[in-house]
């Protein structure tokens, strides 16, 4: 018989991350995260004595005029939805905490393909009513598109997956000399001032340092995150832009020798303005490695992995010598990290599925994701499961009513 069981956070997130379903957002540590920023944290799971066959891991907001909360089961539930007994039996005991909790509606928005046959039915038949198809960044809790590359092959085929210009930035990054680093938490700052330097540049806000902090703290113990960091070897980065000049000369001697056109001559004068610019980053890596006494950092990204799927969850560059690609070594490298810890996939986060569209929310990210051979997924949604009507009715009118001001406002 399934029913209520008791396991350790251990034992929860073992389930999650063997899991089809399981996602970064239902491992206990990052339910430890959200807690320290504000939301209340719980957990469930269904079984027998012998198995776990089902789990949540529950947030809690609290709507502070009503003194109620909604109980938000992120990527969730844990279970498999065609294990009908199963699906009851969690869902009752995440009803019984969320009472507790004195909420008022529980939303879920599981981590399945809307293309599972038969989900949206299946779903709907325990009780909850899903919130459509969202498009855009704007309608739902989370992006309801991702952008996730296969990565259960060789590196080969991995690079070959890539657009060819990605392919040859690769390449090319290689040459100058980055070390990746696996970096400890007391080397947090430098992510953040990077990230500071990204968000200034891309016109986006960025969270406190405090935040990245806690997601070190809680889940890199279990590894289940990780801080790297790129790092510059300014030496080896000469020695691979000079053999940059030397290949391009090769280039400009044999165009040289063929009959002189219009065309020939643009090359030409492309090529040289090419070596002048790769003279001039010369000489700043030298500028920079004889007036920095520390280590120079040029980009950073949080790297969080569940079982077999890895997450490239924030990423941040700095604005110096960008020339060199350094993102496009990070990225490669992580894959490859990736790969050697046994992930089949890597997430890229989430798209607005409104591409080409002039409503897109960003138009950027969608091509950039899509350059590292990632395909984009469609989630099956957001469901709601009320248990209060009324004041489920008057929190999705006030919510409307703030969008609509907040639009207002804007216009």
């Amino acid at each position: 018989m399934i029913q209520n069981i008791k396991i350790s956070d251990k034992e929860h997130d073992q389930f999650v991350k063997e899991h089809s379903n399981g996602d970064m957002c239902q491992l206990s540590s990052w339910g430890k995260v959200k807690q320290a920023f504000g939301w209340k944290w719980s957990r469930v799971s269904v079984g027998t004595d012998a198995q776990v066959t089902g789990a949540a891991s529950l947030l809690y907001k609290e709507i502070p005029l009503i003194k109620r909360s909604i109980c938000y089961v992120s990527r969730g539930f844990v279970v498999d939805w065609f294990d009908d007994e199963s699906v009851k039996a969690l869902l009752e005991a995440v009803k019984e905490d969320a009472k507790k909790h004195r909420a008022f509606l529980i939303k879920i928005d599981p981590d399945i393909e809307e293309s599972t046959a038969g989900l949206l039915e299946q779903i709907e038949s325990f009780g909850f009513k899903h919130q459509g198809f969202t498009l855009g960044f704007k309608e739902a809790a989370q992006p309801r598109f991702h952008m996730v590359t296969d990565i259960n092959k060789n590196e080969k085929e991995l690079l070959k997956s890539f657009q060819g210009r990605t392919r040859t930035n690769v390449r090319k990054a290689n040459k100058y000399g980055f070390d990746l680093e696996d970096a400890p938490e007391s080397k947090m700052s430098i992510f953040y001032d990077i990230m500071k330097v990204t968000g200034d540049r891309d016109g986006f806000l960025i969270r406190d340092l405090s935040y990245f902090k806690r997601i070190y703290q809680e889940m890199n113990p279990p590894h289940e995150a990780k801080l790297f960091l790129v790092k510059l070897n300014p030496d080896q980065a000469i020695k691979g832009l000079e053999q940059d000049v030397k290949n391009r000369q090769k280039e400009q001697k044999n165009l040289s020798k063929k009959e002189i056109s219009e065309g020939i001559l643009q090359q030409l004068e492309q090529i040289e303005q090419s070596i002048a610019n790769t003279y001039d980053l010369i000489e700043s890596l030298k500028q920079a490695e004889n007036e920095s006494e520390e280590t120079i950092y040029l980009s950073g990204a949080i790297y969080v992995q569940c079982g077999r799927k890895a997450y490239y969850l924030y990423g941040a560059s700095s604005n110096q010598f960008r020339d060199l690609l350094p993102n496009y070594f990070m990225q490669w490298e992580m894959m490859r990290y990736a790969q050697e810890q046994g992930c089949l996939s890597y997430d890229f986060g989430g798209v607005s599925g409104m591409e080409g569209h002039p409503e897109d929310d960003a138009p950027g990210l969608f091509e950039f994701k899509k350059r590292w051979g990632a395909n984009k997924r469609a989630r099956i949604g957001e469901f709601d499961y009320v248990l209060s009507p009324i004041l489920t009715k008057l929190y999705r009118f006030a919510f409307s009513l703030r969008a609509r001001l907040i639009q207002l406002r804007n216009r």
